[in-house]
């Protein structure tokens, strides 16, 4: 054998077996962001295994999130049918069941296959022994953040039995979580990880993905870009309402709403409200590229959703230059580098935020000079060079 060979080969029985938990991976969505950089961070150093619920369309996933995996990356291995009963019987899609069940099907691979370090990047798993999970935001925790809870969480009795079947289906318990170390998507999550689990967790931002190019200020759009799903949760009509009296205030400002469709009636009111205004554009489903171009091109960026985990919409415009202004809550709060000046509660203080910046160049200048340091803060690199850390740390 070739001196080349035998180096290839020793290499490859010296690399270490990690095994990712994740649900499914789609297309949309900040934890969906976390989950594929951290296949494509780990998938060179170490041998991966994916235990999840569908098969990975990668296409879609390059394509939006800006990496670049594919078919021999890491091993997929799909639950069996036995395992996606409890879901066939749900009345209605369940995160919790999903990530449940996911839990149970990476137990029993890893019980099987002995992995070097078991990594959830959907929530806290408990995986029976000592792993990595990443927490966008615990499921134990209550009360639940209102903008979450729907109508069927509302019947007596009926979460509490949802949350028992799903522990039931996950085999965890409370103190098997607890031998995880800890990773945050925000601050704001690491507090929430504190109450339920009394354990410290490190913050470990999302990555932004996408080079966002470098257009001077004086050569951008005089307007606000908000980015997210078409969903109520947004309150895209919020962002709406801070522009319009923002122009009431003498601001010269257009407002972009970058979307991907979700909400379906949501989505024909939001329509409706552009159609009526000249200055307000919507534009769904841009490709990775495009979409960073297009954040680029603005001076400013809204976001209105109120106690979001992280927020990787108000992150991507950070990351493209723009000065962001984000409801005074969660972890959007963080990324502004808890700025008073770029928090608002209401439209009302939102325009007037947004008037006071718009109208002072220099305190536009100690904004965006903020901002710019801020921005390494969610990088690409930053995010998988401490993951790769920390799988090495865990592998002992």
């Amino acid at each position: 054998m070739a001196a080349g060979s035998r180096a290839s080969l020793r290499d490859d029985v010296m690399r270490r077996r990690v095994l990712v938990a994740y649900p499914y991976l789609s297309c949309v969505g900040g934890g969906n962001v976390v989950a594929a950089w951290a296949l494509q961070a780990l998938r060179e150093e170490f041998e991966v295994t994916l235990a999840t619920l569908r098969p990975v369309d990668y296409e879609p996933l390059n394509r939006n999130f800006g990496t670049s995996l594919r078919e021999g990356d890491f091993a997929t291995r799909i639950a069996p049918r036995s395992y996606l009963d409890a879901l066939r019987l749900m009345p209605t899609p369940g995160a919790l069941m999903e990530s449940s069940v996911t839990a149970r099907w990476a137990r029993r691979l890893d019980a099987v296959e002995h992995f070097d370090v078991p990594l959830s990047t959907q929530n806290e798993m408990d995986f029976g022994r000592p792993g990595l999970h990443y927490v966008h935001f615990p499921w134990r925790y209550l009360p639940r953040p209102e903008i979450e809870m729907r109508w069927f969480h509302r019947i007596p009795g009926l979460l509490a039995g949802y949350r028992g079947l799903c522990q039931r289906v996950s085999q965890g318990t409370l103190e098997g979580t607890r031998l995880n170390r800890s990773l945050a998507n925000s601050t704001f999550v690491a507090g929430k990880i504190k109450e339920v689990y009394g354990v410290d967790s490190e913050v470990l931002y999302p990555p932004v993905p996408g080079s966002f190019p470098d257009v001077p200020w004086e050569q951008r759009r005089s307007a606000a870009v908000a980015i997210g799903r078409m969903h109520p949760v947004k309150r895209w009509d919020m962002a709406i309402e801070i522009v319009e009296q923002a122009r009431g205030r003498g601001v010269d400002l257009g407002l972009t709403l970058i979307n991907q469709p979700d909400d379906l009636e949501y989505g024909r009111q939001i329509a409706a409200a552009a159609a009526t205004r000249a200055w307000f554009r919507i534009l769904t489903g841009l490709p990775r590229e495009q979409l960073a171009l297009e954040v680029a091109q603005h001076r400013y960026g809204i976001h209105t959703m109120e106690n979001e985990h992280f927020g990787i919409g108000p992150a991507e415009m950070v990351r493209a230059g723009c000065i962001p202004f984000v409801h005074d809550s969660g972890g959007p709060v963080e990324i502004v580098g808890r700025l008073r000046e770029l928090r608002f509660r209401d439209a009302a203080e939102g325009a007037g935020a947004i008037a006071a910046v718009a109208g002072d160049a220099a305190l536009q200048s100690r904004m965006r000079a903020v901002m710019a340091q801020q921005r390494e803060l969610f990088s690409v690199e930053r995010f998988c060079d401490r993951l790769r850390q920390l799988v090495r740390e865990s592998c002992g």
